[in-house]
This record gives structure tokens, sequence and C-alpha cells, in this order.
């Protein structure tokens, strides 16, 4: 949500303020200041208060707050807040709310990060001196067909299994009640914003969630998505409340497992059956941040995703995979030293825990992927080595993890470095072995890759024949599970290789047919790296 305040724009959001100098930064505990003071703009907020909000739980010296205070006057005016000796402070320039003109594709909530934040507030506050004993009544959950976002066949049945799943999965998990998937399907199915033909639901404004909820007889309705790649999902979720929404997202191997990871969360936030206002008002707001950063990354937004996961970093007690997400972004914007510093971090990282190991491993493979793809200054075989010295340590990891996807996934990146130094029987012996990875997975057309990369060490070679056959050998498994993208991605290779041999007619045929399955999908990041390609633009990223 934006405000002007003493003709400043401030967005709560991406945590800037708007001045005639330009936009500046806003620290992450001034932000949470400035949020508690507009939410009681007709009041004193005593010094405890906000104190107890934003330093939740920590023991911290009452400059911290003096500080916040002097940052706020800095960027609004000193006479936008007033300080009333030994009690607390309180704005004083009008409060003006900015109406926000642009809507996320995929994701509905009207109530944005900042306001979800100043409800939550509200609610302790409210009951303040009484929260330890007031008990909450937890709420009646309705979950939605989950939205499938993995373009093939394998996960055709995601909407309707994923909505089957999460209703009976929390109702027994979490003890929580819940509207059942029968009973969410017939209502759906009488209302305009369900298609029978996909299973999808489109809640374009917040009164179509009010009524949704009133239908259905749920205080918590939840919108999920599925997207990622197999063996390596994630679930962005939506959770909508009478008086706003907040965004998350969870990981997974599978369907199944980020649906758990989502049971889990739903679980620890209103399962106990004695709650308080107290437990309630622990939100883990950069979550939703990181959620918002991770939609603005899937939709190839990154200017937008820098600005959301910078702030979802500032909040976050757990920053690995927020700091992934953003070395991504940046990636793709071009910032690689940037990126490269960030994942060296996460290689840095102390601990033993699955997650931190598997963010190490991740981090790895990323830095000897960036250096493979974005050359940098220095001279190129040295930067294969030290990728190489990346990747080897991500296989190490993998493989005493016994984590097969990054197995393969490493195998297949030592295998493209040793195809750039011309070293083409070893690179074939990795690439093969990556293939017998992929094999046993049930989306076989993760094998596509090492296919392509194959097919390139043959026509180097000048085994035009050879290349062809394994040309149609990724286009055989890709189409095998109608996995569109993968089979986009192997009609561009083709393409690539034909322009660089100058046969520019055949190129052109070849990237037209990745054009027309873009067309089809109607997938607007699928068209884009298609059209970059006609445009002679890099169409690789960081994924």
């Amino acid at each position: 949500m934006r405000y002007l305040l003493n003709q400043v724009e401030v967005d709560l959001l991406k945590g800037t303020a708007a001045t005639d100098e330009g936009a500046k930064a806003i620290r992450a505990k001034t932000l949470a200041v400035l949020q508690v003071l507009l939410q009681h703009a007709d009041r004193v907020v005593t010094k405890a208060q906000l104190l107890d909000t934003v330093w939740q739980g920590v023991v911290v010296q009452e400059q911290v707050l003096v500080q916040s205070i002097r940052e706020l006057r800095e960027l609004l005016g000193a006479d936008s807040i007033k300080t009333h000796p030994r009690i607390g402070y309180q704005l004083t320039v009008e409060v003006t709310p900015i109406q926000s003109v642009k809507v996320a594709r995929y994701w509905h909530a009207a109530a944005v990060f900042g306001a979800l934040l100043v409800a939550i507030v509200w609610l302790w506050m409210s009951g303040l001196g009484a929260t330890k004993s007031h008990a909450v009544q937890p709420p009646t959950v309705a979950f939605l067909p989950v939205e499938n976002a993995i373009l093939d066949d394998v996960h055709a049945t995601v909407p309707l299994h994923g909505l089957a799943y999460l209703s009976e999965h929390t109702q027994t998990e979490a003890a929580l009640r819940v509207v059942g998937a029968e009973h969410v399907l017939t209502t759906l199915s009488h209302s305009p914003w369900y298609s029978n033909e996909t299973a999808q639901v489109r809640l374009s404004r917040r009164q179509d969630v009010r009524q949704l909820q009133e239908r259905l007889g749920a205080e918590l309705l939840i919108e999920t998505r599925l997207s990622g790649f197999p063996q390596d999902m994630q679930l962005q979720y939506t959770l909508h409340f009478s008086f706003g929404a907040e965004q998350g997202v969870v990981f997974g191997a599978g369907p199944e497992q980020a649906y758990q990871a989502l049971i889990v969360k739903l679980t620890e936030r209103f399962g106990e059956h004695e709650q308080t206002l107290d437990v309630q008002r622990n939100l883990d707001f950069s979550n939703d941040a990181f959620a918002r950063g991770v939609q603005f990354y899937l939709s190839r937004d990154y200017q937008q995703a820098i600005a959301f996961l910078r702030l979802a970093l500032s909040h976050s007690d757990d920053p690995l995979t927020v700091r992934r997400y953003l070395a991504a972004s940046l990636a793709n914007q071009g910032e690689v030293d940037a990126a490269l510093l960030l994942l060296r971090q996460n290689i840095e990282a102390t601990g033993h825990d699955a997650v931190t190991q598997r963010e190490r491993m991740r981090a790895n493979l990323m830095m000897g992927y960036l250096l493979i793809n974005w050359p940098q200054q220095a001279e190129r075989e040295q930067q294969l080595a030290e990728a190489e010295t990346y990747i080897t340590t991500a296989h190490e990891l993998a493989s005493s993890g016994s984590d097969q996807l990054f197995i393969a996934y490493a195998l297949e990146e030592l295998g493209k470095i040793k195809r750039i130094q011309g070293r083409y029987s070893e690179a074939s012996r990795l690439l093969h072995s990556a293939l017998r990875y992929h094999q046993r997975f049930d989306a076989i057309y993760g094998q596509t890759n090492a296919l392509i990369e194959l097919a390139r060490i043959a026509t180097e070679q000048g085994e035009d024949q050879e290349a062809t056959r394994l040309f149609d050998q990724a286009h055989s498994v890709a189409k095998a599970s109608n996995a569109i993208p993968n089979q986009i991605w192997i009609w561009l290779a083709q393409a690539d290789l034909l322009r660089q041999s100058r046969q520019v007619e055949r190129a052109n045929q070849m990237a037209s047919h990745a054009r027309e399955l873009a067309k089809d999908a109607d997938d607007p990041v699928l068209i884009e790296r298609v059209e970059a390609w006609f445009a002679s633009a890099p169409i690789y990223t960081v994924n």
C-alpha cells in the first residue's frame, strides 16, 4: 500500500519513499515503526507499544526507536512526528492513501504486505492487557483448486488432486475445520469465477473473495499455485482473511511434499486448540514479501523481484533461500558480480541441517552456472576451472545427500565445461551419466538438456546425422509428456546451431515451430524467450 505523507510518496511494500531527490530506501525497522504510527495516526502510540511491536521479544535500548523516529523525520519533515515526552509519538501529517493501479496476473489479494502487518498490530493492540487470556476460535478453512503452472501431462491432475489432498490432510493433521472439496467444487460450479475445463479459479476483485468466503462459510480462503520443475517444486499460496490477505511460498520435491509443507505451516499457525491473540500476531511477514518476489521472478519482472526480495532479506531470519532468488534475479538483470557475492555468502553459511546443506549445494551449482554462461573479464580457461571447482563441490554435496536430481544437474554442467574445452570424450561420459539419473524420474523430459548438449558435441565434431538423432530423441521424450517448455527449448537449440552455421532460413523455420508452441500455450514467459531468439538477444536465464 502507498501513502502520500507531506508530499512524500511512501510505498510500504517496497520500503521506499519517493521525494524530489528520487526514491530512498527505508530501513526495515524504521518502516515497521511508520506502519504502526500510520494505523494509529489519530492518537499517541507509547514507546513501550512501539518497542514491543517492532522489536518483538528482543531486548533493545530505547535509542533504537529514537533512531527510527529521526530517520522518519528526515524523510517526511521535522514536524511530521510529534514527541510526547516520557509517553510516545504521534504522526501529525495528513495521510492520503494512493490506490494501486497494477494487479498481479495470478494473485489477486487486495491487501498488501504493509496493510496485513498493520491489521495484525491493530488486533494485538486492541486486546492489549487481555491477550493472554482471550482465546481465538481457529478459522474455518476452504481451499481452492490448485493452479497448475507446470506445462506437461504428468501434472495434469494437480488442480483437483491438490484440492482434495489439502482439504483432507489439513482437517486430519491440523485439526482444523475444513470445507470439504466436493462442497467447494459444487459452490464454484455455480459461480462466474470457475472454469470447468481447466479447474481454475480467477478472483479479480476483493469483493469476489468476500462473496466466495460467504458462500463457502469460510473465514480463511486459500489460493495456491504449483510451479517449478519435477523433483524441485514450489507452492505459492495466498491466505485470504476477512481483513486482508497474506502471501507465502513453500517448497517440496513433488506436489504432495509441497502440500505437506503448507499444511505444516497452517498447523503451526492455527492448529492449536487454545490460541490467543498474542500467538496470532507473530506472523512471518518476510514470507509475504518473499512470495511476491518469487511471483515477479517467475514472470521475469526482475526489477520488481529484486525490490521485494531485498525487503524480504532485511526481515528474514532464514535468508538462504531469499538470497538465492535475489542472486538469480540480479544475474538475469546483468548484475552478475552482485549475484556471485550473494551466492558466496550462502556457500560460507554455517550449519549442518538439511536446508542449509541443500542451499549450499545450490549456491555452488549456481556459481558454476554463472561462470560458464556469463563470462567475465578474467581469462576464459581460468573461469572454467573455477566453475568446475564449484560444480564438483555441488556434486559431492548432492552425492552425500543422495539428491539424484542435483547429481544429474551437476553432471550436466560438468559435461558442458568439458564440451567448451573440446574434451568431447569426457563430456559425453558425464552427460550420459546425467541421462541415466534423469531416466529414473517419472518426468522423463528432464533428459532433454543432456540430450541437447550431446547433440552440440556431435555437431561440433561434424557428426550431423548423430546430432539429428539426438535432437529427435529429445523431442520424443518431451512430447511423451507434452512438456511444452522443453519442446520449445529443443527447437531453439536446433535453430541456434543452424544460425551459427549460417543456415538462416532453416534456423528461422525451427524457431518458428517454437513460436507456434509458445503462442498455443499462451504463456508470456515462453513467448518472450522465443522472441528474444528472433531479436538475437540472450534467451538464457538463471532458473
